[in-house]
């Protein structure tokens, strides 16, 4: 096998936002942009009666062994367990868990600061938090190398949140490198876009670390659409990866049109505002290709009073008491407060720019797809001029990635969706749970996941290549189950207890290892090359013998160096097998793991067998642990399903918030179902 594992206005006070979704799904969240701040101790724990057992705090004081229980003074029938040493606490999770009379069990999670730029008037930005960017800047904050077009007013490059940001553009009135903006306009929405963040300046722009590309094409008399056509192709052939158009009239115009077309087709977005009178159309917005933006009231609540009701519109984003940049002749470089759907237009533009540093190549259609399907619902639906609701940055942005774990889990499990294959699944049918989770080396702190029955997948720098096999990871679960050692950076643990859970086997499974079981074996000595597997692994970790087990024929093959020790034949024969696959849209035979040790990880002990209740019936199962995964061998299961990866995705979700994993697929499940050929 192949080796596929590596390791102006006052100043006020920089507002932190309380990260009131700290836990998706309960899944643990992260601190501020420097470090991530230590969770809680796993000692403590939330513990929920179900409301028909709240007098039941006797037997719960049973069920918690010698920990201490403290009310929730204002909850009813919620206390806060802490229990005395780790041991002690796995335990007492797994009793608790198990009890009728418990409705939930949960870490005592400290909810931190969510990550925010320290500009002094981000307080005053609240389409910031409307819109949901906070939550979009956990995760990306966009790269230099996405260029947002500004085909306006021209842009004021010495203001101080935009200075360093700006490209030499082009004026298209005097036909020259002087893109200064002598009405404002173009200098507050290139704020919008990308004003400089966390640099204690003025206020934060919604891709703050993009870079913007000014093309002159007006000024206080307005714009011909002669030099905004120029503008877009200038615009297109100059690298744009967004462009931006909050201008229009009520007139349609050839020339403009067929230069939208030209970026349409080179699939650079064009992001255009809908116009500012209730009863008239506004073109360009009104035309197919660009993605159009109407105005929502600084709240969102609502579609602004202003914006057009007659222009086609994808979506709103908050066009009332905008702060932005300003720049005025013989005053200099303010902020000020805008209106208008010229103001919403940069709000969207700035997401696609989030949008594009996490996925460059995706395509117009996709990205508008993205939007429309994320925008909330905030004023009823049929709204004119409100097209499909309010822009949420965060999902939109968090769409972007579908592709990149679409294509990690259809290579394998596509087929098996379709019923154009019977074996048993690599990843699972849908993703459960999907957000973001803490880790130390990401631009602020975390990294989007996605948790499937039999793993996590995980984009730790969504700026990397995405053509990458290590583009999407799939996270060390069972070595952390294993340890106790719950990863948060490529260095950086928090140490907890190993997981009381069944490895293998149903979960209610009475005398199969558990994961914590396996704690005293990682270092046991490899068996020797062609060894007959007979050995024996109880709950408790004792190791026997089985002469009847020889009978299976399963031998310890290949020898890993990097770990020490050898795979029982049975996994070593999955882990090179082939079958069918989806590749490039089209079914063929391939390996169904490639690089061969990239969904398991190298394996951190020995092959055991195990009495293990299987579908009800105690059952001889021989199980192993890799470092991302532990492989089952059941051998009268029927063919296909012999060999399996272990439910490690929901066992993992179990041990790390406390909470048994949601049924049925998530809200944003990343990967599409049966997509592609059929049989």
């Amino acid at each position: 096998m192949t080796r596929g594992i590596g390791k102006g206005p006052r100043a006020v006070a920089a507002l932190l936002v309380l990260l009131l979704g700290a836990v998706f799904g309960s899944l643990p969240v992260s601190a501020t942009s420097d470090a991530i701040s230590q969770t809680p101790p796993s000692t403590d724990w939330i513990v929920a009666l179900r409301p028909e057992a709240r007098y039941q705090f006797q037997s719960l004081h049973t069920l918690v062994g010698d920990a201490v229980l403290k009310p929730l003074e204002y909850v009813p029938g919620t206390y806060v367990a802490r229990f005395i040493g780790r041991t002690g606490a796995a335990d007492g999770v797994a009793r608790l868990l198990a009890s009728s009379a418990v409705a939930y069990v949960e870490p005592d999670i400290r909810f931190t600061y969510q990550w925010e730029p320290n500009d002094p008037l981000l307080p005053n930005q609240d389409w910031v938090r409307t819109i949901g960017l906070p939550d979009a800047w956990s995760l990306t904050t966009g790269t230099p190398s996405v260029v947002v077009a500004v085909v306006d007013s021209g842009v004021h490059a010495d203001h101080p949140d935009l200075a360093g940001k700006v490209l030499e553009g082009y004026n298209f009135l005097q036909s020259g490198s002087d893109v200064s903006d002598d009405v404002g306009h173009g200098t507050a929405v290139a704020a919008i876009i990308a004003a400089r963040g966390n640099d204690a300046v003025g206020i934060a722009g919604a891709a703050m670390d993009v870079t913007i590309l000014p093309v002159k094409v007006g000024d206080a008399d307005g714009a011909p659409v002669s030099a905004i056509a120029n503008g877009v192709r200038y615009a297109v052939d100059h690298g744009a990866s967004v462009i931006n158009l909050s201008l229009g009239a009520e007139s349609e115009s050839a020339t403009l049109h067929q230069q939208i077309q030209y970026a349409y087709e080179r699939n650079v977005p064009v992001v255009a505002a809908a116009g500012n009178d209730p009863n008239r159309p506004t073109f360009p917005a009104t035309y197919q290709e660009p993605i159009s933006v109407g105005a929502a009231t600084h709240d969102g609540a609502d579609v602004a009073p202003f914006s057009s009701r007659v222009s086609r519109v994808d979506l709103t984003a908050p066009g009332m008491s905008i702060l932005s940049a300003h720049w005025q002749e013989g005053v200099g470089a303010t902020w000020e407060t805008v209106h208008g759907t010229s103001f919403a237009a940069p709000m969207v533009a700035g997401t696609v720019a989030l949008m594009r540093a996490v996925n460059p190549g995706m395509s117009i259609e996709a990205i508008r797809a993205a939007l429309t399907g994320t925008a909330r619902q905030t004023y009823p639906a049929g709204t004119l001029g409100g097209g499909a609701g309010l822009l949420d940055a965060a999902a939109a942005v968090r769409q972007a990635y579908r592709p990149a774990f679409a294509r990690t889990w259809e290579a394998a499990d596509q087929p098996v969706a379709a019923l154009a294959t019977q074996r048993t699944w690599l990843w699972g049918p849908a993703a459960f749970a999907v957000g973001p989770e803490p880790y130390v080396e990401t631009q602020h702190g975390h990294r989007l996941v996605a948790y499937f029955d039999k793993a996590r997948m995980e984009v730790t720098d969504p700026h990397a290549d995405a053509s990458s096999p290590w583009y999407v990871t799939t996270g060390l679960l069972a070595t952390e189950m294993i340890t106790g050692a719950l990863q948060l950076g490529h260095n950086s643990f928090e140490q907890r207890s190993p997981a009381n859970i069944p490895v293998a086997g149903d979960p209610d499974d009475p005398s199969g290892p558990r994961y914590a079981t396996f704690a005293g074996l990682v270092d046991v000595p490899a068996l020797d090359e062609g060894t007959v597997i007979t050995q024996t692994l109880d709950q408790d970790g004792r190791v026997g013998f089985d002469e009847r087990l020889a009978a299976y024929g399963v031998t310890a093959v290949d020898y890993i160096p990097e770990t020490g020790h050898r795979i029982a034949s049975v996994f070593a024969e999955y882990l090179s097998s082939s079958g069918l696959v989806l590749r490039d849209g089209q079914y063929q035979t391939g390996p169904l793991f490639d690089p061969a040790f990239y969904a398991s990880g190298y394996p951190i002990t020995e092959a055991y067998w195990a009495r293990v209740k299987l579908a009800g019936e105690m059952r001889d199962v021989l199980v192993q642990c890799f470092e991302r995964r532990c492989l089952t061998y059941a051998p009268d299961n029927p063919e296909g399903w012999k060999v399996e990866m272990g439910n490690v995705g929901r066992h993992y979700y179990q041990w790390r918030t406390g909470q048994y994993p949601p049924e049925g697929a998530a809200q944003e499940n990343p990967v599409p179902l049966a997509r592609g050929p059929q049989w």
